[in-house]
């Protein structure tokens, strides 16, 4: 990646295209596919760690296999979940508003709630944090899109009621906090060892990601545990997702060798008036650190859906591209999606348009082009 350092007047005026991190997925994870992605315009894969059930080294093979074939070099990012809870193992379950669930801790050693007519929801590493939660806290998953209001508070458990939501409640499911104190650990056990196998297949990434990181001494402990898990240096992106975080933004952006400003749990938690102005702020104190910052999730679901482009995500990826953002990640958008190669196409398209019309202008307002002179590429 091409970072933009001490910016000149020549560099202002020369823009970079964002770059397309896709997701690895079920529809994006065959070979085939990956080719394509490359040559559609992902220059960056990102292995969901936090589905751990997911074959991450086969995938890995894959594609320094697909970037072989096409002989276009592509980064590959370990993006760890930490110690946040996720849902265990379960059917999928479509709730009502007012629907009453027992969330349980299938590790804890505590048998399963009786059913009494409540469902269950498994949710491994839930006791660590009871002590943390109270009545009338809230628990978010899926981005927002499913709210729970705890009622009552047991060992290892907590009855909690549906406040809101359409979707169903799935395994995998991570959990959002709005309301608690909840320090998670941004490297665990399982991350340990997941790092040792790809270091003993020799099969080293070239980025790892960070989640819920609150300070910079969290960046500098995964470094080091980092570099001894993999016996190599790798490269150290931090996402930005917790209010936390956003009181120690440059020291944070310092330790660290690239952002993410991971949208859906930094939505939340500063509220979805803010998160305009929050990425802003962030991809301007990276972009002035010189380091990578990438912007990530919700890019083109609904494109991803339908074929058809919402207006609001047109302007959002002119967005990322007026603010000189170094890559845009896409969810969704390639792991469950009919069309994941014509999303990475299409935002590759989009954004490569708008790069160039906001290098042109900028270049005109510099007097350097005239009016009908182009910008060659």
């Amino acid at each position: 990646m091409n970072v933009e350092n001490d910016l000149t007047p020549t560099d202002a005026l020369t823009w970079k295209v964002p770059e397309i991190m896709a997701t690895i997925g079920p529809t994006l994870e065959k070979l085939g596919d990956l080719q394509s992605a490359i040559e559609a315009g992902a220059r960056w894969f990102r292995l969901p760690c936090g589905y751990r059930q997911r074959p991450h080294l086969e995938n890995s093979r894959a594609i320094r296999a697909a970037s072989q074939l096409t002989g276009i070099p592509v980064r590959l990012l370990l993006d760890l979940p930490s110690s946040r809870p996720r849902t265990g193992t379960m059917q999928e379950l479509r709730l009502s508003v007012g629907d009453r669930v027992i969330f349980w801790d299938p590790e804890d050693g505590v048998a399963e709630p009786v059913q009494n007519g409540t469902l269950h929801v498994p949710l491994p590493g839930l006791a660590s944090l009871v002590t943390k939660l109270k009545t009338k806290h809230r628990m978010w998953f899926c981005d927002g899109r499913l709210s729970f209001t705890i009622d009552e508070l047991h060992n290892g458990s907590v009855v909690a009621r549906m406040e809101k939501g359409t979707i169903p409640l799935k395994s995998s499911n991570s959990i959002f906090l709005p309301d608690s104190p909840s320090p998670f650990a941004v490297m665990t056990p399982q991350d340990c060892a997941l790092m040792q196998s790809f270091r003993a297949q020799k099969l080293l990434p070239d980025w790892i990601a960070l989640s819920l990181v609150g300070s910079p001494e969290d960046v500098l402990c995964a470094r080091k545990e980092a570099r001894a898990q993999l016996g190599a240096e790798t490269k150290i992106m931090a996402k930005f997702e917790t209010e936390q975080a956003l009181g120690s933004v440059e020291e944070i952006i310092e330790a660290a060798d690239g952002v993410m400003v991971a949208r859906g749990d930094l939505g939340l938690a500063v509220g979805y008036i803010r998160l305009p102005e929050v990425q802003e702020m962030l991809v301007a104190a990276a972009r002035r650190a010189g380091k990578p910052v990438v912007v990530a999730t919700q890019a083109l679901e609904i494109f991803a859906e339908t074929g058809l482009p919402q207006r609001a995500e047109l302007s959002d990826l002119s967005l990322m591209a007026s603010q000189r953002a170094d890559a845009i990640m896409l969810g969704k958008e390639t792991v469950f999606s009919p069309r994941p190669i014509e999303c990475i196409r299409f935002a590759t398209a989009m954004l490569t348009h708008e790069t160039r019309r906001f290098e042109r202008r900028a270049r005109l307002e510099a007097n350097e082009l005239t009016p009908l002179q182009p910008v060659v590429r």
